[in-house]
């Protein structure tokens, strides 16, 4: 035809280099070649099932987050944390400081003055119940100095829990108040009055390594409350978690290494 054209020159030779590869290929001659070509046909239309269904499980799993996200604004609304226009109130300035415990619980009893008829010692016990995670199968013996504070923080969690609930978040409250373990509150308690290692050791079936990361997670939220307190403007709050961090920060314990 006389056409002299590059573009379809490059056409041809890929159109020729593809037949090669085609007429050359094992499968070619193969007596199976149609149902392997059927069942290719069929994997390519499931991948692309596949890849549409898991577009709609994303949009459907934002759906949910969106739906999530509104019954925590009501929680936070009804708690005082921000307004009806989701502006932030104090209570929510606070809330922010706060990241190694439940921000909502901590900011509450901090509002609710829980801690400030509480010893420094008591304050240390009680904050341990947010940062103590591991499975321990006995409860302590709890003084009443120590199971009084407990009572006041399960009693905010669980209104905390109901007013959850009522946002419509999907919450079991007694699991929730649960969640914050007063299993080594005694230990903690001991080890803030200048008790020794081995002895604190004696008084839980928790590992030690526990009792030192566990201690190490205190130091660091009472770090925090310290700031809350301060964003609040309450100086006896804040020199109180302050002399916190002075009682549990010693011994072994804090140690930069074991070798020492």
């Amino acid at each position: 035809m006389g056409i002299k054209d590059d573009g379809l020159k490059s056409v041809i030779r890929k159109i020729e280099m593809l037949e090669h590869r085609m007429y050359t290929h094992p499968l070619h001659k193969d007596s199976s070649l149609e149902s392997l070509y059927d069942l290719c046909e069929k994997k390519a239309l499931i991948i692309g099932e596949i890849k549409s269904v898991r577009k709609e499980l994303k949009k459907t799993k934002t759906i949910l987050q969106v739906d999530e996200l509104k019954c925590r604004k009501r929680v936070l609304r009804r708690l005082g944390y921000a307004t009806a226009s989701d502006v932030i109130e104090l209570k929510g300035r606070v809330a922010c400081e706060l990241s190694s415990g439940d921000e909502l619980l901590l900011t509450e009893m901090i509002f609710n003055g829980v801690f400030n008829d509480l010893t420094v010692q008591q304050c240390v016990a009680l904050l341990s119940c947010f940062v103590f995670e591991e499975k321990s199968d006995e409860l302590p013996k709890l003084t009443e100095e120590l199971a009084g504070p407990l009572r006041q923080m399960q009693e905010s969690a669980r209104r905390i829990g109901k007013v959850s609930e009522e946002a419509k978040l999907e919450i079991d409250v007694e699991t929730y108040v649960e969640s914050f373990k007063p299993h080594i509150m005694d230990v903690v308690f001991a080890w803030a009055n200048g008790a020794s290692f081995s002895q604190i050791c004696k008084m839980t079936d928790a590992f030690e390594g526990s009792i030192i990361r566990c201690m190490r997670r205190l130091e660091e939220l009472l770090r925090q409350m310290c700031q809350a307190s301060k964003a609040i403007g309450n100086t006896e709050l804040e020199n109180k978690f302050a002399e916190g961090i002075i009682k549990i920060k010693r011994d072994i314990v804090f140690a930069a290494s074991l070798y020492l």
